[in-house]
Formats: structure tokens, C-alpha cells, sequence
């Protein structure tokens, strides 16, 4: 039986629908609706079925949230320094005191399974740490403000960087060489964890440089790939894409950042005193004096050239793996601030020279110039045009390898990058690459770099020149970068890698990946694993040194909080910072 106190749909929407009478009589529909759908209500009662509402909405979005977590993306934090600086673990944060550089070191705490113990502040200990840019010691105290948070006094600790991983994103493509990946590892030696956890359960994150099928061993601190029965002489070097690359560059010295001590001086060094270069003067920007930042050439019928000289200041290592982020490798609690700290091992001369070029008048060549072993490469800019060519030690004519068109006219700033990595040479002008060589016309030695590892022979170091002539012209913002240097040797020489060095390279089976970490002077990764992958249950045996497939739980691919600034000397880094979000390359 229908009920009959309640109006019916139809009821309702021909009282809705019916125009109103003049007479000002309700229609014969509104009549038959019960006075009590018309009369308010004082103090009605929450509505149950709203209440019943919010809930199911919540408790689902719960469940699409514990959804995407589980399929999707999860979050993860970096608890050590070995992917630094592409992403930090525990670290101390420092601006250096003269130049103004700001940079990271590494704090090295307790590992607790996956987990790092970290304190507020590194209480009890004195760091030895030097600026990367100038090589100006941390001060031990500040004398004039013992709560200074910048000395090497019990600096305060921040946490790692949390970063976002694309979950299974393995199971639509294959990892790509170069990837950022996040694995349960396969390491359980224990040398150096609390095993309070199971084997294979603790999540690292390192760069993924083999995969299966592939045979990888490390030189002059680049990766080689190779089948597993090639001679090691046929082994190809391994070029990064530029947004890895971009993420690697590691710096030399920035002339932004100008320190002011009476006894530093500036690593670019002009070979001729009076031949026409010269730095601007510290002062007002605007008050028509080149900034000291910028360095000016004036010779109309000459020539002159500034080398790097990374001699020129003690404190740093320029153009070596030395790493600002490591030195407290050897450093443990207590008083370590007169140490040996971190010593460099090798030479690096796979470097970026970047800068802008506003030429004023004249129509001379600026030339760039780097080197690696015998061969000097040389991007020369003419109005109009770019050259690239390379010079062989005593070949004497230098051949040219590619040209492009530039923008022609004076008063253009061109924004030009040279660099010579993974035995590429490319000029980039305006985020252009307008020269690039190729594998023929450029390619490692390497029957001399194998004999020199097998000698234990340190390569030299690189030369850095900047040379202008017949012109007038400005320089500004001018930097040098080195690539991340993969060691295969410790810095004691006494041990080293057991997988993935000339000896012994390391031979990918159908479903096993090798990875390293871009602190390569820290990292604890797949040169050094030393025991087989054994979980007999699931079928599973691998070899020491590689990560099984299986391992694999997704690509990172965003830092979505780096670790933020504190509210007060001593609290938690609690304030977000914004400005270094970023994607992970």
C-alpha cells in the first residue's frame, strides 16, 4: 500500500510546475501537500544521512589513498650521503664566511635498518671543512657568537630529502640506464649496519648503470659497457643524457662568489701580465665600474690568455674527485678538526666551462680551451660564427671538427657552455648545443687508460685556458664544473671494489642490474657487495654485486620535501623549502 501521508514524485513536480493563480488561491496541488513539508522546523536535527556521507567519503578516500601508496607512488627518505649532492642524506648545511658559497656535508650516524639516528645538533664533535668554491676553513667558533650555527662546532643536523618513487613503473617499461632507482638490497654483509632487520628488506637508492646481459667495469672514472666475452679493449664509454649530466656537475669554482681575505688569490691567472685582461673593481654595480665578478679584456691589436691555476689557494682540490660533501668520511666524534680529512685520488678532466660573452668592438677570436691527456679541444667565437677544433700534443695544425652560425651584431650576451665529458665535446650557446662530436672523431684510448690502471698510474691533470684577442669584451658569471668521478680504487690503495674494475668485471645475468651512487666516494653499492642473493624458497640465486629484477621497487622521480629550516637553533628542520623541489635526473 502506498503511503499515503507522504506527496508522490508526480505530487511534487506539478506543484513545482504550476503557474500561480491571481486570486491568490493555491493551486489544487500545492493543497494536497501535507502542511508539515511546507511549515520550517525550529532546531532541526542534524541530518543523519549527511553525517553517514562524510564518513563514506572519507573512508574512501582513505582507501584511494592506502591505493595509490600501495600501486603507484610512495614516499621515501634518503637517509645517507652516498646519491649526494643529487640528493642528501643527514647533512650539515655551511655558507662559507668569505666568498659566500653555500654547501653541504655529509653527517654520518647510526644506521638502524633502513634508518639513520639523527640528532639535532652533532654534539661532541669539531669538523675539518673547507669551502668547495674558495677553500676557506669552517671556523672552529665563532668567537664573538659561541651559538653560531656556521662553524665547525657542533653544527646542527638536518634530516634527508624526502623524495616521491613511481611504484612498478618497471612493469610498463624496462629501467633505463642512468634511472635513480629505489631496490630492497641484496647487501647483507653487515659490515657496517645493526642487523635488526631481515636480508633484502632495506630500501637504498642509487643510479642504475647496467642491465642484464651487459658486462661494466669502471676507468678514469667513467663506465664502460661491453659483452662478456669481449676483450676489455673494445668496451664502449657510456655518455650520461643531459638531464642526468646536469645533475652531476660538480663545482670548481664559481667567480660570483668573490672572497675578500687579504691573501686569496684568484685561481684565473693571466700568462702574460699587461696583455689585456683584467677584473673589475668591488663597489657599487651602478656606479659604472665593472663589478669584480666580471672580467674585462681591452686590446685592440693583441692577444692574452687567463689559466686556471688550481694551485692558486690552499684548502680545496680543484679539478679532482675531492668531494665538499665527503670529507667527514674518516671523521668520527670528537676533535677531528686538525685531521687529514678527505684526500683526492684522481685527477678529473671531464669539466663544463660556462659563461656569458658580451663582446663590445673588435672582430678577434675568444677561444676556450680544455684539455684531456693528449688532445686539447678549442671553441672559438668569431662575429658570427663558432669553430670547434682539437689539437694533438705534437701535431702542431689544429684540425677543425664542426662549426655553426652564431648570432651576429655586438651588445648580445651570448650565454655560452663548453664541456668535454664521457668523451663528448659539445659547445651550447643560449641552451643551444650548436657542436657536438661524435664517437669516430672522438673516443677513449683505451689501450693506454687500462695500462695506466694497471700500473697504478695517476693521470694528469687538465689545463683550463681562456684567450681573447683584438677585441673589446666582458665576461660574467663565470664557472667551472667537473663530472662525478666513479672511483675503482679506495683512497687508501691498499683494498678496493671486489666487482665492476678492469680485472674483474662485473657480467649481468638475464635479470640482474648494476648500480653505483653518486657519491661515489662514499657509497656503499654494487663494487663492494660481496655475497650472493640466496632465497632458495622463491627460487632465486644471484650473483654478489648485482640487483636482482625482483628487487627493483620503482624510479624516484621528485624531491617533494627537502629538508627545511629551522624555526630555532637546536629545533627540527620543520619550515619547507620550497625553492629546492625538484625532479630527480
Amino acid at each position: 500500500m502506498p503511503d499515503r501521508s507522504r506527496p508522490s514524485a508526480d505530487q511534487v513536480l506539478a506543484a513545482l510546475s504550476a503557474p500561480a493563480r491571481s486570486n491568490g488561491k493555491p493551486s489544487p496541488a500545492a493543497a494536497e501537500l501535507p502542511h508539515r513539508a511546507t511549515a520550517p522546523t525550529p532546531n532541526r536535527p542534524q541530518d543523519e544521512g549527511s553525517i553517514k556521507e562524510t564518513v563514506e567519503s572519507i573512508l574512501v578516500a582513505f582507501v584511494l589513498a592506502f591505493i595509490f601508496r600501495a600501486f603507484v607512488v610512495e614516499a621515501f627518505v634518503i637517509p645517507t650521503g652516498s646519491m649526494a649532492p643529487t640528493l642528501l642524506g643527514a647533512h650539515m648545511r655551511f655558507t662559507c664566511k668569505d666568498c659566500g658559497y653555500p654547501f653541504d656535508v655529509n653527517f654520518t650516524g647510526r644506521l638502524v635498518g633502513d634508518d639513520v639516528e639523527i640528532p639535532n645538533i652533532a654534539r661532541n664533535s669539531v669538523y675539518a671543512l673547507n669551502c668547495p668554491n674558495c677553500g676557506l676553513k669552517v671556523p672552529r667558533q665563532n668567537p664573538r657568537d659561541p651559538n653560531d650555527e656556521n662553524d665547525a662546532t657542533a653544527p646542527p643536523v638536518h634530516y634527508g630529502d624526502r623524495i616521491l618513487v613511481l611504484k612498478y613503473a618497471y612493469l610498463l617499461s624496462k629501467p633505463g640506464r642512468w634511472d635513480v632507482v629505489v631496490f630492497k638490497t641484496p647487501d647483507r654483509s653487515g659490515d657496517e649496519r645493526e642487523q635488526v632487520v631481515p636480508p633484502y628488506t632495506v630500501n637504498y637508492i642509487k643510479r642504475l648503470v647496467g642491465r642484464p646481459g651487459e658486462s661494466l667495469y669502471v676507468l678514469d672514472g667513467d663506465v664502460y659497457v661491453g659483452m662478456a666475452d669481449a676483450d676489455l679493449k673494445d668496451y664502449q664509454v657510456q655518455a650520461k643524457p643531459r638531464a642526468a649530466q646536469e645533475a652531476l656537475w660538480r663545482v670548481v669554482y664559481d667567480n660570483d662568489y668573490q672572497p675578500s681575505r687579504p691573501d686569496w688569490r684568484t685561481p684565473w691567472v693571466e700568462t702574460a701580465p699587461g696583455s689585456g685582461w683584467k677584473a673589475g673593481a668591488p663597489g657599487n654595480p651602478d656606479s659604472g665600474v665593472t663589478p669584480a665578478r666580471v672580467l674585462r679584456f681591452e686590446n685592440a691589436n693583441g692577444a692574452g690568455v687567463l689559466q686556471f691555476q688550481p694551485e692558486a689557494n690552499a684548502g680545496n682540490q680543484p679539478l679532482t674527485d675531492w668531494l665538499a660533501y665527503a670529507a667527514t668520511k674518516f671523521a668520527g666524534s670528537g676533535d677531528s678538526y686538525d685531521g687529514r680529512g678527505l684526500v683526492a685520488r684522481n685527477h678529473v678532466s671531464d669539466l663544463k666551462l660556462s659563461l656569458f660573452y658580451e663582446r663590445h668592438v673588435g672582430d678577434g677570436p675568444l677561444r676556450l680551451q680544455l684539455s684531456k691527456l693528449e688532445q686539447t679541444f678549442t671553441a672559438e667565437l668569431t662575429p658570427g660564427k663558432v669553430r670547434l677544433l682539437r689539437e694533438r700534443d705534437g701535431a702542431g695544425v689544429p684540425e677543425e671538427l664542426g662549426s655553426a652560425s652564431l648570432p651576429a651584431g655586438s651588445g648580445h650576451a651570448l650565454h655560452v657552455e663548453f664541456m668535454n665529458v664521457d668523451y663528448r665535446v659539445t659547445v651550447r650557446v643560449d641552451g643551444r648545443d650548436v657542436i657536438q662530436t661524435t664517437p669516430q672523431q672522438y673516443h677513449p684510448d683505451l689501450p693506454f687508460l687500462l695500462q695506466a690502471w694497471e700500473r697504478d698510474q695517476m693521470l694528469p691533470k687538465p689545463q683550463v685556458r681562456i684567450g681573447a684577442e683584438n677585441q673589446s669584451c666582458d665576461l660574467a658569471h663565470l664557472s667551472l664544473w667537473r663530472d662525478v668521478y666513479y672511483t675503482n680504487r679506495d683512497e687508501s690503495y691498499s683494498s678496493g671494489p671486489r666487482w665492476g674494475i678492469p680485472s674483474r668485471p662485473i657480467k649481468l645475468g638475464p635479470d640482474e642490474y648494476w648500480v653505483l651512487g653518486d657519491n661515489s666516494l662514499m657509497s656503499g653499492d654494487g663494487r663492494y657487495w660481496g655475497l650472493p642473493v640466496e632465497l632458495p624458497e622463491e627460487g632465486l640465486h644471484a650473483q654478489p654485486g648485482v640487483v636482482p629484477g625482483r628487487f627493483l621497487l620503482g624510479k624516484a622521480f621528485f624531491v617533494y620535501w627537502p629538508a627545511g629550516y629551522r624555526l630555532s637553533p637546536g629545533s627540527p628542520g620543520m619550515v619547507p623549502n620550497f625553492g629546492d623541489m625538484r625532479f630527480i635526473h
